[in-house]
């Protein structure tokens, strides 16, 4: 009976902590394409498990929070190179534009004298059935 016990104690005290770890659904990657000898390309990719979405940077008031990327202390638009989907989100009761799997983003910029770039990018997922708060990935890219 005490070892019936002692497992059941040990079970309900160490599931929190497996629940508590951390989920990321979502990992992303930033690369900087040399265009010519004064403009570079960023380019971040986030890479989506099955069943999660992120957002554009272009939602409706009502809706997710926006993915939103800042570069070197300025918010910046990138273009969205993915190909999106815009259906109605029963989370958010509001058409949505959405990526799946994957979404790719693309920046061009001007050379500056600093020898790096440096921002975050800011966004939320969201599987169907919950969110999770959003996100900052922060990224330094040499110039």
């Amino acid at each position: 009976m005490k070892f019936i016990i002692l497992m059941l104690s040990l079970f309900f005290f160490s599931t929190p902590s497996s629940n508590a770890q951390k989920e990321t659904p979502v990992t992303w990657s930033f690369e900087l394409k040399k265009l010519s000898d004064t403009e570079f390309e960023i380019i971040a990719k986030a890479n989506i498990k099955k069943e999660w979405t992120i957002y554009s940077q272009f939602t409706e008031d009502n809706g997710p929070v926006p993915t939103a990327f800042v570069v070197d202390d300025k918010e910046v638009k990138f273009e969205e190179k993915s190909k999106s989907t815009t259906e109605f989100d029963p989370l958010f009761e509001v058409n949505v534009i959405k990526f799946k799997e994957e979404a790719i983003f693309s920046y061009k910029m001007k050379k500056q004298n600093a020898q790096s770039c440096k921002g975050y990018v800011t966004f939320m997922t969201c599987d169907g059935a919950k969110c999770l708060p959003p996100t900052d990935v922060e990224f330094e890219l040499k110039l």
